[in-house]
């Protein structure tokens, strides 16, 4: 078996083990979206209808990723690929891997346990983690291997997630008290700019750094800007992103390197690779 045909071979296996993840996580998030059995289907849509305000980062995110899979030369159905295996794959795992981790704290440590501390720094590390291994992949079986590439599959993958557990905790607040479902809603927006969709776009340019830089130290600052987003998300979900000052400085703090990655060297050379490319054709 030549080489070729074992890069096809590992391709198939990837894409199998995408799929199953898919299936699971399509069977886990059901759960999301259901109420009781006593909610009439009025109480289904008055909770629905709360999903709305997503649309006010929803829609611009779509529009700025339209205009730069136009400029770098990405095919916008992979992106969407990519979004809907961030909300069925880490998405799903990562509720039932905070859940399981949650019950196995509670019954070794009783009352004294709380999701503060201890459990917001399990969520930060596996949530972070399933992200980086769902974009590596995507970008694995789509054969994609620029800064540019990790940078766009590692946002949609990201706000697929962010989506997906925005909808989940309207839905978890709305079928616990009506009422609730709204400022849910708004509150999730409030906190959209340094969110997932960011996280997910510096791990993936951590990884790049650890994988297909040959800058100095670049295997060290990949380690580094990955380990990054995970404390800057433990700290964001401990009492002090409670803060609104700390919040903003926290959101400002992983969207401000996202920025840099973009307006790097390396992305100004990849720029350029393409504008010659397409003055050549």
């Amino acid at each position: 078996m030549n080489e070729e045909m074992k890069i096809r071979r590992r391709r198939r296996i990837v894409i199998c083990i995408l799929v199953l993840l898919f299936a699971i996580g399509l069977a886990y998030n059901e759960a999301d979206f259901i109420g009781k059995k006593t909610t009439s289907t009025l109480q289904y849509l008055e909770v629905y209808s709360a999903f709305l305000p997503l649309l006010i980062y929803i829609v611009p995110f779509v529009l700025i990723m339209k205009q730069l899979s136009d400029k770098y030369e990405i095919k916008g159905t992979k992106l969407l690929i990519a979004a809907f295996s961030g909300a069925f794959i880490p998405a799903a795992l990562a509720s039932q891997i905070n859940g399981s981790f949650d019950d196995l704290m509670k019954s070794l440590m009783g009352h004294s346990y709380t999701e503060d501390w201890l459990g917001s720094l399990e969520a930060g590390i596996a949530e972070e983690l399933l992200k980086l291994l769902t974009t590596a992949m995507l970008l694995y079986v789509f054969r994609r291997k620029s800064l540019k590439d990790y940078l766009m599959f590692g946002m949609s993958v990201g706000i697929g997630f962010q989506v997906e557990e925005d909808l989940s905790y309207i839905t978890e607040s709305g079928f616990g008290k009506l009422k609730d479902a709204f400022p849910t809603a708004l509150d999730r927006v409030s906190s959209s700019l340094g969110s997932h969709w960011t996280y997910a776009a510096v791990t993936a340019a951590g990884l790049y750094l650890i994988l297909r830089s040959t800058g100095r130290n670049h295997k060290r600052r990949g380690i580094g800007w990955i380990l990054f987003v995970i404390a800057d998300h433990f700290l964001y979900d401990t009492p002090i992103g409670d803060i609104n000052l700390f919040n903003a400085i926290l959101q400002a703090a992983v969207v401000i390197p996202l920025i840099v990655f973009f307006t790097s060297p390396e992305m100004k050379a990849e720029e350029r690779t393409l504008l010659s490319a397409g003055k050549k054709e």
